[in-house]
């Protein structure tokens, strides 16, 4: 592969990873505590969850582009290094965002379609919610929460480890 070719595959591994870890990190840590804190008032949450789409654009988009360009710069770069020096630690922070990529499709975006599917329906329908579709909204939004606070924190750890592998 072509020096030009690695060059850009290295910004699309930054730039769409920088902006996957800060996603993560601002949905976890902010964003769906801010929806579950609201939840009691309920209006806010299922507005919030039935239009937003920053979990389509930081789950999908900016993981699936990171994680590609990285695992094509490992293979044509690292690949057959071994087990030492940058090869070890690009490898174990891959293997580790592999794993938060994996909980975030397998855990957290089936829970955050169907909390989106409840919200809509919690906003077309005339009355108040019943006490099991608050119960219902509550468990996926915890569930949301935990799997992508647990994924951040991977993410953090991964970065941590391709920083190390940049100067090891």
């Amino acid at each position: 592969m072509s020096d030009s070719v690695i060059a850009i595959l290295r910004i699309i591994h930054i730039v769409f990873g920088a902006f996957f870890v800060g996603g993560m990190i601002t949905v976890a840590f902010l964003f769906l505590p801010a929806i579950r804190g609201a939840s009691e008032a309920g209006a806010l949450a299922d507005h919030l969850m039935a239009r937003a789409r920053l979990r389509i654009v930081v789950f999908v988009a900016a993981g699936a582009i990171a994680s590609g360009a990285g695992h094509a710069l490992y293979r044509t770069l690292w690949a057959g290094a071994g087990n030492s020096g940058p090869a070890f630690w690009y490898a174990m922070g891959g293997h580790i965002a592999t794993v938060a990529v994996v909980l975030v499709v397998a855990l957290a975006w089936p829970a955050a379609h169907r909390l989106r599917a409840l919200a809509r329906t919690l906003l077309r329908q005339a009355s108040p919610p019943t006490p099991e579709q608050n119960a219902e909204r509550d468990r996926l939004l915890k569930r949301l929460t935990w799997v992508t606070q647990l994924s951040a924190a991977l993410l953090v750890v991964t970065v941590s480890f391709m920083a190390i592998g940049r100067y090891a």
